[in-house]
Formats: structure tokens, C-alpha cells, sequence
């Protein structure tokens, strides 16, 4: 690989590492391609990008970014998850791990804090944001509800009680 090209590699891990808030680094011990697809496939539909990196190249790139900690977990056939969001990605990785023991998760950056794969399983045992948002949906809803049944009940039960008065002077 010619400077040029490494170079622009640099230049893009830097990127990556200064645009993302999560960053999940992964060790691969000898997938497939068609397996790396896979996950990349799966990780592009939470709009986390999946790459490969020369160790030395990725040391470099992190350098003097808020990713400097990771620095010391690439070592070994690297991989790297950028995202900004804490949910879906460890999710995707962790699962994909599961079934495919050459991927191991070595550790991460979340918001500049250097964590370990613990955590990264903890993060992936969370509810995804859809569906947070509809626990949070229902909660807003039930009160609703009640006051709706609540306010309707009266109603239905003065209705009742008219139609029964109503039956008894019939009957009169």
C-alpha cells in the first residue's frame, strides 16, 4: 500500500473517529466474507458503519481525538463499529457475536469513556428506541384512557337510571 492510500485511510478513520459518539471495537479470528457482509449489511440499517483497520493506521487516526483511549485495544484483526446511537449497534454486534464465535467484542467509546465489552452486552440487553418510544406511548395513553372511561361512566349510569324511571311510570 503506497503512502497516498494511507493517507487517505488516516484521513477517514479520523473522520469517523471525531463524527461518532459510540464506537464499538470488534476482533475478527477468520469470517467469511459472506458473513462480514452480513453484519455490515445489518449494521448499515442502523446507520452504523463497520470497518476494517490496519492497526497501526487506526492508532494513528485516533490519535488526538476523543478515541486516543482505544488505542491500546488494536491489536489483533481489528474491526470498528461507528455510531451515534446506543442501542440498535451493540445490539446487532452482540447478537451476531453470539452466533458467530470468530467475532469478539474487545471494548468501546462512548461519549470519550473507554468501556468494555460488559457494557457493551448491558447496552445490548436494552429496550431499542422504537420500542421506548412506544412504552412511552402507552404510558401516555392509559391516563387518557381511564379519564375517558371515567368521565363516560356517569353518564351511562344517569342514562340507566332515567330509562329505569322511565320503565316504572310505563308500568304504573
Amino acid at each position: 500500500m503506497d503512502r497516498a492510500s494511507k493517507e487517505k485511510i488516516v484521513s477517514s478513520l479520523n473522520k469517523a473517529f471525531d463524527e461518532s459518539n459510540f464506537l464499538i471495537v470488534t476482533q475478527n479470528e477468520g469470517l467469511t466474507v459472506e458473513e462480514m457482509s452480513s453484519l455490515r449489511r445489518n449494521l448499515r440499517e442502523s446507520n452504523t458503519s463497520f470497518r476494517v483497520a490496519k492497526n497501526s493506521l487506526a492508532k494513528i487516526a485516533a490519535n488526538k481525538t476523543a478515541a486516543e483511549p482505544l488505542e491500546e485495544l488494536f491489536n489483533g484483526p481489528t474491526a470498528i463499529a461507528f455510531s451515534d446511537e446506543l442501542t440498535s449497534s451493540p445490539k446487532i454486534i452482540v447478537d451476531f457475536a453470539k452466533d458467530h464465535e470468530k467475532l469478539s467484542i474487545v471494548g468501546g467509546l462512548m461519549d470519550g469513556k473507554l468501556i468494555d465489552s460488559e457494557v457493551i452486552k448491558q447496552l445490548a440487553a436494552l429496550p431499542s428506541m422504537d420500542e421506548l418510544r412506544s412504552k412511552i406511548i402507552g404510558v401516555l395513553n392509559a391516563p387518557a384512557t381511564k379519564v375517558a372511561g371515567i368521565l363516560n361512566r356517569p353518564g351511562g349510569q344517569l342514562a340507566q337510571v332515567l330509562s329505569a324511571k322511565s320503565q316504572q311510570e310505563e308500568t304504573a
